[in-house]
This record gives C-alpha cells, structure tokens and sequence, in this order.
C-alpha cells in the first residue's frame, strides 16, 4: 500500500528529495519524483524537507473520528515523547478529552515490557551481536537492504505494537490510535506481521491542526495527566541511547559493548561494518532519525528544535517524584515476539559500457568530467547513470549538463545571430558585444569590454532606458557614421542591473527603398515628360484642323454661291 508520495501538482522538479534519500527510493519521471514503496524505508524525511510541501501520507484521521462518533472504545496510545513536542504536555492531554479521547495511556508502559522482553532475549541467545527493532524504519532498512542481518535483530516487537497488544488483551473490542512523531508507524501499523494490533496512527502535527479544526487552543487549558504513564526507563525511550541505558547491566553480563546509532547514513556505516566482521560482541541501539525519536518528521512543524525538546524531556526525567507517578496496570500474558522476513530489494548495476554511454549522453567524456557534485541526488556521476539505466532517473537531472546545453545555446546565439547585439552596465559601459556587432561598428569586443558606450554612438538613449529602468522596442535609428540603419530594441535586465541593446540591420531594405523611390520618381518625370509632349501634338494637330476646317468653309461657300448665280439664269 502507498503510504506516503508526492503531490505531483506541486512537485517543481528541485531533487532536494532525492539528495535526502539515503536509499535512492524515488523515482523521478517525467519530471516528477514517485517514491517506489518497495524500496522504501518510510523514514519520511524526503517529505520534511520538500520545499513545496507536496508531501501526501495516507491519514487515519477520518476513521478516527468516525470511531469517536460512534462511541467506540477509543484508547490512545501516546508516545513518550510527546513531552519533548510540547512545553506544556498535560495540556495536550487536556486537549485531546476535549476531542473526545477519554483513555489516554503513554506508549511508555509497552515500552516498559519491551524492555523486559529484549533483557531475556538477550540472556538467552547465543549471538553476540545484536540490533534493537523499536524503530520500524530500521526494521524496513535491513529487511529490504540488509537482509543477511536479519537473524541479529532481536525478534521483539516495537513499542507501539507491545502496549496495542496489551489493550487488546483487556479489551478485544478497544480501537488502538497511536499518537506520535513517526510517519514510519503507519507503515508499521499497516504490516502483516502485526496487523490488528494499532488501528490507526495519526501524528502530532495531524493532531495539532485537529485543534484546530475544533478551535481548541490547548494552551489554554488546565493540565491534565494520561489515565496510564509508563515507567522511567519506557519514557527514556524517545532520546539517544534511551533503549539500552535501561537495560545495560544485563548487556554488560553478556560482555557486550553498548553502541548508540542514529541517524540515516550512521545506521548504514554500522550496519555495512556489522556485515563485513569489523564489529564484534556489541548491542547496537538503532534509529534511523537523528537525534532519535524527538526530531521525527510527523512533527516537524512543532516549536522548538530538537535540542529545545531534547531539554524538555530531560527536566521531566529528573523530576524527583517521578516514579511515583507510574502506574502498574497491566499483567501482560501474550507474547511480544515477531518475525521479520526477507524483503530484500535489487541492488541496481550496470556494465562499465553501458555506465560508458550514459556518462557520454551527459557529455561526459573524460573522468574529470564526473564532477561528482551531487546535486541530481546521487552520490557519483556513475550512480546517477546506473539510477538512469534503471529508470529512477533522467539524463537532464544532472544540473551541469542542463547547464551546459543552457550555456552552450545561449553561446550560439549571442555568437551566430545576425543582429548586433550589445550589453551595457548601469554605468553605460560595455559588458559584451557580439561578432556581428564588433563587425559592423568596427570594434573589437575584448579591446572595449569596460569603455563608455559614448566611443561607439550616442549613448543618452541608452542611459535614460538604464536610469528610468524601462525597454522599448523596434525604434528605427540612423547611424551615418557607420552607414547603419537598424531597428533597435532595449531590454532592460532587472536583475543584473544591465541593458541588452539589439541592432536589426535594416541597411540593405533602407537602400532599397531608396532606390525604388528614385526609381518611382524617374518613372513619373518621364510619364509627364511623355504626357506634356502629347498634350502639344494635340493642340497642334487641333489648331491645324482649325485652320483647314476654316478654308473648306469658306471654299464650300464660295462653291453655293457660284451655283446659286448661275441657277438664277
């Protein structure tokens, strides 16, 4: 079951989760990360630290609620530590009656037996090296990763499951709700091999924003106490060495040495030097979260650092009246022993060729170009391109090859447009300029990087773009001096502070259009040129038609008055 994962609407592609990941479970595709459960140890710190806070865990609170609804017998088990999460602890008890919990019992008084349980394991069996199982985390790491090392881990349940059997002993028809700081309980809670026993984890910041949702302001509230706390040493369990502390004369009896671990990568140095031999006759007190229970990620976003509750809890501890306050209830006769199975995942590895091409795609080609840098989230270049060969990651996720094609395209811009291009400081000095633009202006760029953009042209256009902070766009400018027509574009960089100045030779098109307008202007002189002479031949031929048209008259005349004479004889 998917217990945890990323939004993938507010997945922004950072890798900060799978930097953060010592065991590589996430899987980025198609720019989004995925945590592969299988591989998972459900530690939870990816999610603590996702910068966009995409992280998605399944939560009971629902169905916690629905049980408070209906009047079931709810009993909260609530972790020792939650006096290290909160100043004012009885508060939080009185809050939590005023949700509706009325049995409220400390995770104390299981840890308590199983104390009792890990004293007798250890006086009975024969190995000599052995690993605490109170932290599920834990638990997952060795079962997927180290497996060999199963038979060293005490077979004693955690906590949790010890007090939710125990409440069920009493009670069969009680509803368990662990209250805690560890995301890895619900994983825990939800395992075949103590299924049954927790019905329902939430953490301290899902209770905290249940407050909320009530408008319940528990700091306001009159301290309460659980209905059952635990022993000393059971609420010693939540800070580092608290496990072991409370059992170490029994642990000295075997001759054992006494090893406190937490910690991720601590966890895996310990565990690879218990595979390889090099630790001998040791009882290694295991937690995957630094600092142990007090830094866990279900409540991160309580006040306070994990030094201030690692203070909290150690003033409670030295309280005087301290043992008076535990209470004795239980005579427990079910067993608190559990197996553990081999789940051991695929160690992912590749051919030297096929890592060779990999390395190459990422322009990669020589070994010192494996920066090693880390930043895609793998350790090497050569575990980034394994991860890539087994689909848990992208060739583009190596930033200095993105960076590197991002630089390498912009190179090839700047030096291959056609336009000039130049880029001004905001002191209207020249920061650059490209081989078009040293080519047209007859500059060479490295001889007027730093000089005055006045040595080239005008430059008060350029130092009011640069004073009033503003771009324009396709201004057409005229430049004699270098027989340059241009439109000119100004983009005003507000972050570098700086002015990228943009020439569009339009020289060659002005030129043209001159010569089409000549052309134009010969065309219409010579057309009236043409007009005017016809208009002369016309008044010419019209006048000489005057002329003959006026002498046929008059002949025409002269001719009927003859005819009319001789008619009259």
């Amino acid at each position: 079951m998917q217990v945890m994962n990323f939004s993938s609407t507010n997945c922004k592609n950072c890798y900060k989760c799978v930097r953060t990941c010592a065991v590589k479970a996430i899987e980025v595709k198609d720019d989004r990360a995925h945590i592969i459960t299988e591989r998972c140890v459900a530690c939870g710190h990816c999610l603590v630290v996702c910068p966009q806070n995409a992280r998605d865990v399944k939560s009971s609170l629902e169905q916690v609620k629905h049980a408070l609804l209906e009047k079931r017998e709810v009993v909260v088990s609530l972790a020792p530590s939650y006096r290290a999460y909160f100043e004012e602890s009885g508060k939080v008890i009185a809050g939590l009656r005023m949700l509706g919990f009325t049995q409220i019992e400390e995770t104390a008084v299981g840890a308590e037996v199983v104390s009792k349980a890990y004293e007798t394991y250890i006086q009975e069996t024969t190995r000599q090296e052995l690993i605490t199982t109170c932290c599920p985390s834990t638990v997952r790491l060795i079962e997927r990763y180290y497996s060999d090392l199963i038979p060293n881990m005490m077979p004693i349940v955690s906590p949790m499951v010890a007090h939710g059997r125990m409440i069920k002993e009493v009670s069969k028809e009680a509803y368990t709700v662990f209250i805690g700081p560890c995301i890895s309980k619900i994983c825990e809670a939800l395992s075949e091999e103590v299924e049954g026993d927790i019905d329902a984890v939430l953490t301290f910041d899902e209770i905290i924003n249940y407050f909320q949702e009530q408008a319940i302001d528990y700091k306001s509230l009159e301290p309460d106490e659980p209905n059952v706390v635990g022993t000393l040493r059971g609420s010693k369990y939540p800070v580092v060495g608290g496990v072991l502390n409370g059992i170490r004369e029994v642990i000295e009896q075997k001759h054992l040495e006494v090893l406190r671990v937490h910690g991720m990568e601590n966890c895996k140095e310990v565990l690879n030097d218990l595979r390889a031999g090099k630790l001998k006759d040791v009882c290694i007190e295991m937690n995957i979260c630094s600092e142990s229970c007090i830094a866990g990620p279900g409540g991160h976003n309580q006040e306070g650092s994990v030094f201030t509750r690692l203070s909290a809890i150690q003033k409670f501890m030295r309280k005087p009246y301290m043992e008076k306050e535990m209470v004795k209830c239980y005579d427990p006769k079910v067993s608190f022993e559990r197996n553990f199975k081999n789940k051991q995942v695929e160690i992912y590895t590749a051919t030297k060729e096929e890592i060779r091409q990999v390395l190459e795609s990422m322009g990669k080609n020589e070994k010192s170009d494996e920066l090693n840098c880390g930043a895609c989230g793998y350790e090497t270049c050569r575990d980034k391109a394994i991860a890539v060969l087994h689909g848990m990651s992208q060739i583009d996720m190596c930033l200095p090859y993105t960076r590197s094609i991002a630089e390498r395209l912009s190179n090839e811009i700047f030096c291959n447009s056609p336009n000039c291009i130049l880029i001004l400081d905001k002191h209207c000095k020249l920061i650059d300029m490209n081989p078009s633009a040293q080519q047209r202006l007859g500059y060479k760029g490295d001889l007027m990087k730093g000089k005055s953009m006045s040595i080239i042209m005008d430059k008060t256009p350029f130092e009011v773009a640069l004073k009033t902070k503003t771009s324009s766009q396709k201004e057409k400018v005229e430049l004699p001096t270098y027989d340059f027509i241009a439109y000119r574009h100004m983009i005003y960089l507000e972050k570098q502070k700086a002015l990228l100045v943009i020439f569009t030779d339009i020289t060659d098109e002005e030129k043209r259009k001159k010569e089409v307008l000549s052309l134009k202007e010969s065309t219409l002189d010579v057309t009236q040129s043409i007009i005017d002479k016809q208009m002369r031949v016309a008044q010419e031929i019209a006048s000489l038609l005057g002329e003959t048209t006026a002498e046929t008259k008059v002949a025409i005349m002269k001719l009927k008055k003859v005819l009319s004479e001789e008619g009259d004889r």
